[in-house]
C-alpha cells in the first residue's frame, strides 16, 4: 500500500513546481542507527519545559486553488487541499501547515485517495534551496508536525498508528549547515518504537534532551480512559561526533 502512495505522491508533485525531492525516515536507514533511549520522568519536568513554539501561518498566500510559498528560488506554487464530497480517486492537493523561521522551513502535507482511503504524508521545504524532504511514515497518514530543538539542529516527530491501539513511532532527524552543497541537509539520527504507549506531545528539555507526554488507553467505550505518563531521552554524544 506505501508503493501505492508513494506512486501518487510522484504523481502529486507534478502539482507544485519540482525541486530536489528527497526522503527521510525509513525504516531500513533507521535500521542501522542508534536507538533512542527513554527513562521515566516527572510530570514537572514536562511542565517546566517549554512548548513547540508556534508556527508562522502568514507566509503562504492563496490565489484562487493555488497556495503560493515563497522561497529563495522563488515563489513556488502547489495545488490547494480539497476535500469536497464526490470526487474521484486521486490526489487532493497540499495543506500548508506553517513556517519554521529558525529553520527557515516550511512544513506542508500532501493529501490523495486511492481506492476510497485517505493517504497523506509530510513534507518540509527548505526555503533557502527549495529542496523538499517527504517524511516517511510507518503508517498512512503524515506524520504528527515535527518538533525543532532549540538551536534548531535536531527535530523530533510522531506517528501514532490509527488501529494500533496504544502504539507509536518516534524519530529523531539531524539538521545540517551544509545546505548549499549536494548533501542532505536533514538526516535520519535515531528511532523508537514501542506497543506499550502512544505520544500525545513533544517538549523539549534543552538542546540535549526532550520529553514526551504518552498515553495508555485503557477499558473500553463509555469507560475508556488515558494513563499518563512521561519519559526523557538525552542525545547520544557519540552519535552527535558522526
Amino acid at each position: 500500500m506505501r508503493l501505492v502512495f508513494l506512486f501518487l505522491f510522484l504523481i502529486g508533485l507534478a502539482y507544485g513546481q519540482s525541486g530536489r525531492e528527497l526522503a527521510v525516515g525509513y525504516a531500513d536507514r533507521y535500521d542501522i542507527l542508534p536507538q533512542l533511549r527513554f527513562q521515566l520522568a516527572e510530570r514537572q519536568l514536562y511542565e517546566q519545559a517549554a512548548p513547540a513554539p508556534k508556527m508562522i501561518v502568514s507566509n503562504a498566500a492563496v490565489e484562487q486553488d493555488t497556495l503560493v510559498v515563497p522561497t529563495a528560488d522563488g515563489r513556488k506554487t502547489f495545488k490547494k487541499y480539497d476535500d469536497s464530497p464526490g470526487q474521484a480517486d486521486g490526489f487532493r492537493g497540499w495543506q500548508y501547515m506553517g513556517y519554521y523561521p529558525s529553520l527557515q522551513i516550511h512544513a506542508l502535507v500532501s493529501h490523495d485517495v486511492s481506492e476510497h482511503l485517505g493517504f497523506s504524508e509530510m513534507v518540509l521545504l527548505d526555503s533557502t534551496t527549495s529542496d523538499r524532504y517527504r517524511i516517511v511514515s510507518i503508517g498512512d497518514a503524515a506524520v504528527e508536525l515535527p518538533v525543532p530543538s532549540p538551536d534548531g539542529r535536531h527535530i523530533a516527530y510522531y506517528y501514532n498508528p490509527a488501529y494500533e491501539r496504544n502504539s507509536c513511532f518516534v524519530g529523531l532527524l539531524r539538521l545540517s549547515d551544509s545546505s548549499g552543497d549536494t548533501h542532505a541537509r536533514i538526516s535520519e539520527m535515531a528511532s523508537f518504537q514501542t506497543e506499550d504507549w502512544a505520544v500525545e506531545d513533544i517538549r523539549w528539555v534543552d538542546n540535549t534532551a526532550f520529553i514526551i507526554k504518552a498515553y495508555t488507553v485503557i477499558g473500553q467505550g463509555a469507560l475508556e480512559s488515558k494513563q499518563y505518563a512521561y519519559y526523557l531521552a538525552r542525545l547520544d554524544p557519540e552519535n552527535e561526533k558522526k
